[in-house]
């Protein structure tokens, strides 16, 4: 009798949770909104994620955001799956979710929830408040203008080494003429950077390590987007279960893990050393916490810091990258200036650095160009965590109720 009304309870249990989840929480949030005059559309359960993914299936993932804005206007409501959100591209609303109201917001609960599965949830990119604020405090030293001067050598090497695979790629056909795929290219070039910065260590010398950790970091986030618009990612429960997706990324994680606890173990044995004057990451982190290697709590937090930088790092500055070299291609009087600017400031390898850099005027010019029209982070949620007033730049005033996600949208902005 009682095992019958525990299973009885227990069911209503769930069943009212995934009620809550799926569609009392997301109307009400669009009812709130909708009754404030904001437009958009509330479909219950999938919500937008269907457009979206169609979006992404025709190699187009933001154009829902541009033919939104163009039916909508600067806000408007929106779902991914059963997560009620906030477009936003409004420049007066941006400012009050990260300026004005920043008090009343946090980085998005929902995005937290994907990401931290992969790199835990205390580290530079996902942490808040105290937390964040120690982090930065860690990995500043890493990038004073000394410690990045002292890193362009090896920044040059690696860049050298690309362009001649480039080059003898083209000798080794019948018209010296060679097809690349600029986004690998571009990707694999900021990761071994990266990993120098971090390491102190040129993994584009080692194939073998070059390439596991290009082919998981690859592995990781394409398969995180499959399970983010297959909805996987977004619902309780079924983004734990042991799904043929979550076991590649676990696979993967798992591998990463293997090769940074090896580069670790080189460096606490004085195999490698920084590539800068100063401290590197590694060097910052195993200051702090490499002293207790009994204590899993600290080997996870070096390793968690350090996975960081190599998904997040490497992903923005290639894609920064490819979009720009694509860019120029578009435009080949641009890139005609840009080639002739540094030509003529970068004649000496041995004599570059930060000042030097600083008078590519023109080329920053365009890197900033291409970062406006493709921005590396093209969405930037918040989740609200009290209710405030956002006000438009028209001067209406729009209430943002608590547990609201607010979706700033970079992309529409800058188009």
């Amino acid at each position: 009798m009682w095992l019958t009304l525990t299973l009885v309870g227990l069911c209503i249990y769930v069943v009212y949770h995934l009620i809550q989840f799926w569609i009392i929480k997301p109307w009400r949030v669009h009812r709130d909104l909708s009754s404030q005059g904001v437009p958009g559309r509330y479909i219950p359960i999938v919500g937008d994620i269907l457009r979206i993914r169609q979006a992404v299936l025709s190699e187009k993932p933001l154009s829902y955001s541009i033919e939104a804005a163009k039916e909508f206007g600067d806000y408007y409501r929106m779902s991914l799956g059963p997560i009620p959100g906030f477009n936003i591209s409004d420049p007066s609303l941006i400012v009050g979710v990260l300026k004005t109201n920043a008090h009343a917001y946090r980085k998005s609960v929902f995005m937290q929830s994907i990401i931290g599965t992969l790199i835990g949830t205390d580290n530079l990119l996902t942490s808040e408040n105290e937390t964040h604020t120690q982090c930065r405090r860690l990995v500043s030293p890493v990038f004073q203008r000394q410690n990045l001067n002292s890193m362009i050598p090896m920044m040059i090497e690696i860049t050298s080494n690309v362009l001649d695979k480039w080059a003898q790629c083209a000798y080794t056909t019948e018209n010296r003429i060679a097809t690349i795929d600029i986004c690998e290219e571009m990707a694999l070039l900021t990761l071994s950077m990266i990993c120098g910065c971090v390491f102190g260590k040129n993994i584009s010398k080692d194939k073998n390590i070059h390439e596991k950790i290009y082919q998981n970091v690859t592995v990781i986030l394409k398969e995180l987007e499959k399970r983010l618009f297959d909805m996987i990612a977004i619902l309780p429960l079924i983004n734990r279960l042991p799904l043929p997706s979550k076991l590649r990324i676990d696979k993967s994680m798992q591998d990463l893990r293997t090769i940074v606890e090896s580069v670790i173990d080189e460096r606490k044995r004085g195999l490698t050393k920084s590539t800068a004057k100063g401290p590197d990451l590694l060097d910052q982190l195993l200051t702090k916490y490499g002293h207790d290697e009994t204590n899993q709590a600290t080997v996870d937090k070096i390793y968690q810091e350090t996975l960081t930088f190599i998904i997040a790092g490497h992903e923005t500055t290639s894609n920064l990258m490819a979009w720009t070299l694509y860019n120029l291609a578009c435009h080949p009087e641009v890139y005609r200036r840009c080639q002739n600017e540094i030509d003529s400031i970068l004649n000496n390898e041995d004599a570059i650095d930060s000042s030097t850099l600083s008078l590519l005027n023109y080329t920053e010019a365009v890197l900033k160009e291409s970062l406006r029209l493709y921005p590396s982070i093209p969405l930037l949620p918040r989740t609200a965590i009290k209710d405030n007033i956002l006000v438009t730049s028209d001067g209406k005033h729009i209430r943002i109720s608590k547990g609201t996600e607010v979706i700033v949208n970079l992309y529409t902005l800058h188009q």
